[in-house]
């Protein structure tokens, strides 16, 4: 007899849940802690087993409670569980009388007095038959039915006394007329011996609770981006994780909220799948939620299923945005101010375009007009490095996310420091000597791009800095418009990038160089720096020559920039075709689409090297890169023009 087949298909029929369950965003209930998984299974099988039974009886047959008098638990209902326990186990068709009896004993607290008389009385059922002086309990077949209904198991509390609760959800993905409304949960109680002492339909409040938040490095759980109103904010580029749990109100079997927490749970009966309706604003990992650098907002779907049959259980979705929060976004280089100087700072949020309001916060700065979206700060008087706040909220006053941006308050000091070019590299040099034909780098150092503030835009921008080169009266200056310049004295080419102001420069003539550097802040001077260098080295006569002679023109091919990709340790791999035409290459990358300040260059002096990965970039920011090619002749060194541009986004 294949009794347990047709048993077992019962238990097969699950749930499906379109969230009308009330489903919270906050969890403070304390957890329980893990029983062994052999403890677990057998608790789950159990509550799977009398859950079947409960299929088909009515209401009022299936909840009692043997501590109360007026809710035992019937004669027919202990002996009709009984009868399922023998048929699920395939223990034969028969049962001895006294060992059926004794069955229902262990089975039930308070059922001592269950006997063969009583066993009579219960009369003709579809499980078992047994009449007066038989001397066995005769089993039936039993087919598939009780509905579409499905209890899961959730998990056990254990208790003081030694017995422990086991908790289920029940629900119905096909629900006939007059079914009970589901989810519902219920509680099965356990007595120290393994005895059923009672089982409980539980009070509404019970409940499923989900979050998406911030982990750290170890996986660990950091802070919560999900709102009470059951909304998520999200920093772009990051990785959330998705946790849930079920809160379960027992009044009767503890004072606090019982929470099953999803670690739990998914080792037990549950599986968890995530969707998101835009993957090019949110993806989805497993369990891992990725922000991307898109902002938006879209809805990360949840469903979590059965793990025996797959059917749903709960489901809903999560609307989750997005967003980057920045402070004054276009100074790249950061905030720099003197001590005691005042500035006033904004905030803007993209990827969010509801109502939003803003808090200042700082500990070493004073904030005027801390609720603004723009605010004052005014910086410490002495020099540093403190930090400023702002916290974003929605018109509704939920929390979207914070930013902290360091800044730098310091006495703007200039001064020039050069490098010597010996061969294709450059080399640290110092003194005040410089010599005829020879290439140096000079920088102005102190003056960061960070101090380049309230010089305009466009056609009406001042020029954040000048370098005034000028050797026997004659003058080149340079300025952040840069470009090769060039006369009969000296030649200035534009420098290898960096933070600074800079330039590379080759005198032609013996005399004195005298250098100044200016630098200007809201379209007014605001620091320089002037030192004087001494140029060695006699004059060269001009060859004489019978006739002008054109120089051969050197043509230098140009390299195919292949690609340009970001690296895990804010790295950028640079990949290029290789050019065996010219004897290197230059690498320029810079934070300016159009390179027009903060450049640096790398140089690769082989022409067979097809790769290099550019190293300290800064997480979030943009970088754009290309490459040309260099050709050593005659002493003379001549560029092919720029690749293409690629642009990458610096994420990891």
């Amino acid at each position: 007899m294949k009794k347990s087949k047709n048993l077992k298909r019962i238990g097969a029929v699950m749930l499906s849940l379109v969230l009308a369950v009330s489903t919270v965003f906050t969890t403070t209930a304390v957890s329980e802690k893990k029983v062994s998984a052999q403890a677990e299974i057998k608790n789950k099988k159990q509550l799977q087993r009398w859950a079947l039974a409960t299929k088909l009886l009515s209401d009022g047959e299936k909840y009692f409670d043997q501590t109360k008098a007026d809710n035992k638990i019937s004669d027919k209902t202990a002996a009709i569980y009984t009868a399922i326990e023998y048929i699920w186990n395939e223990d034969g068709d028969a049962v001895p009388v006294n060992v059926f009896c004794d069955s229902v004993k262990n089975y039930f607290a308070g059922c001592d007095d269950f006997n063969a008389e009583k066993l009579a009385t219960i009369g003709k059922n579809d499980y078992f038959e047994y009449n007066s002086g038989d001397s066995n309990v005769t089993l039936k077949t039993m087919q598939a039915g009780g509905g579409t209904q499905e209890c899961t198991y959730i998990g056990e509390k254990e208790h003081t006394d030694g017995s422990k609760t086991m908790y289920g959800v029940w629900t119905d993905p096909d629900p006939a007329p007059g079914d009970p409304e589901t989810p519902y949960y219920v509680a099965l109680d356990i007595a120290e011996n393994g005895q059923m002492t009672a089982y409980r339909k539980l009070k509404d409040g019970s409940q499923l609770n989900v979050d998406i938040y911030k982990f750290n490095e170890n996986g660990d759980y950091v802070v919560s981006y999900t709102t009470e109103s059951g909304k998520a904010f999200i920093p772009d580029e990051e990785k959330a994780g998705f946790s849930y749990n079920i809160q379960i109100i027992d009044e009767e079997k503890s004072k606090t909220p019982i929470q099953f927490e999803d670690r739990t749970l998914e080792d037990n009966s549950f599986n968890l799948n995530l969707e998101s309706e835009d993957t090019s604003i949110v993806d989805i990992d497993y369990h891992r939620i990725i922000a991307k650098d898109k902002k938006g907002t879209t809805n990360i779907k949840y469903n979590i299923r059965s793990a025996e049959s797959g059917n749903v259980i709960y489901s809903g979705s999560i609307p989750s945005t997005v967003y980057s929060i920045s402070i004054d976004e276009e100074n790249y280089y950061g905030i720099y101010l003197l001590p005691g100087e005042s500035r006033q700072v904004t905030a803007n949020i993209e990827g969010y375009n509801g109502p939003v309001s803003y808090q200042w916060t700082s500990a070493e700065c004073k904030i005027d007009n801390q609720l603004g979206k723009t605010c004052k700060i005014t910086a410490p008087s002495k020099e540093g490095n403190p930090t400023i706040v702002v916290q974003a909220f929605t018109g509704d006053g939920e929390w979207i996310g914070v930013k902290e941006e360091e800044i730098k308050v310091a006495d703007c000091k200039l001064s020039f420091s050069y490098r010597k070019f010996v061969g294709d590299h450059s080399e640290t040099a110092s003194g005040d000597t410089l010599k005829v034909g020879e290439t140096y780098w000079f920088s102005l150092d102190g003056a960061s791009f960070a101090w380049d503030y309230g010089n305009g835009n466009d056609s009406k921008r001042q020029t954040f800095y000048t370098m005034d080169f000028e050797l026997n009266g004659k003058h080149l200056i340079a300025t952040d418009t840069e470009e090769n310049l060039s006369n009969d004295e000296l030649s200035l080419s534009i420098g290898a990038g960096g933070g600074f102001p800079n330039r590379i420069i080759k005198p032609k003539k013996a005399g004195t160089l005298t250098i100044t550097g200016t630098i200007y802040r809201n379209g007014n001077f605001f620091r320089d720096f002037k030192k004087s260098y001494k140029v060695e080295g006699n004059t060269p006569s001009p060859t004489p020559v019978n006739k002008p002679t054109k120089p051969a023109k050197v043509t230098v091919k140009k390299t195919t920039l292949k690609s340009a990709k970001n690296a895990k340790g804010k790295k950028l791999v640079v990949k290029w075709k290789k050019n065996t035409a010219g004897n290197g290459y230059q690498i320029q990358y810079s934070t300016s689409k159009k390179f027009a300040k903060g450049n640096k260059t790398k140089t690769i002096s082989k022409n067979k090297t097809t790769s290099y990965t550019i190293k300290k970039l800064k997480k979030k920011k943009t970088y754009y890169v290309r490459i040309r090619t260099y050709k050593k002749v005659s002493g003379k060194t001549y560029y092919s023009g720029w690749s293409s541009v690629k642009k990458v986004k610096i994420k990891k």
